[in-house]
């Protein structure tokens, strides 16, 4: 594990949006494959399908760790409390969860209707019936998780410990986004 650790390190260092991203869209991957996993095991599962797979792989590793790569860098030049890490990072959460989680949420919404091929119409509606349980769902994990990730993480690797906790969250959006 520490060998792999040295490595990703080293990827992160060289070329660091682009190890972001792949490590991104292979996690979001990962948290599609345990929600159909865990479809099966409930008797709601048909087979697997790959297709779902790739459009959250994609929506991991091109939309979302881009976006919130940068994203992070900008909370954490913007929001700045010196002397006060626990009042700053805080802070970074509220910003993070006042702004970025409604539209993460949405723009997840909106690129997995655009990657199925789903109407404009269809896309709007999936946003009106998802949009606000997920939200709910969302304001239950996300910010004591945000608060530990812009407490305790450099920012480098703040998108690696969301990555990792969102492999369960990505588990239900994938379930919730089907279903």
């Amino acid at each position: 594990m520490a060998s792999f650790y040295k490595w990703y390190l080293a990827r992160l260092t060289a070329r660091p949006l682009l190890t972001q991203c792949i490590s991104t869209g292979f996690l979001f991957g990962a948290g599609d494959l345990i929600a159909q996993v865990a479809e099966e095991a409930t008797g709601d599962y048909k087979s697997y399908d790959l297709q779902r797979t790739a459009r959250m792989v994609f929506h991991g590793g091109v939309v979302f760790a881009p976006i919130v790569t940068r994203w992070y860098g900008l909370v954490s030049r913007v929001v700045k409390i010196p002397g006060r890490p626990n009042l700053q990072a805080f802070g970074r959460m509220v910003v993070d969860q006042a702004v970025w989680a409604p539209v993460g949420i949405a723009s997840f919404y909106v690129s997995m209707g655009v990657l199925q091929g789903h109407s404009w119409q269809s896309i709007e509606q999936d946003l009106r019936d998802k949009w606000y349980p997920t939200m709910v769902g969302n304001y239950a994990v996300w910010p004591l998780v945000q608060v530990i990730n812009f407490r305790f993480m450099p920012l480098q690797h703040r998108l690696l410990f969301v990555n990792l906790v969102s492999i369960g969250w990505n588990a239900f959006l994938s379930w919730f986004s089907s279903n």
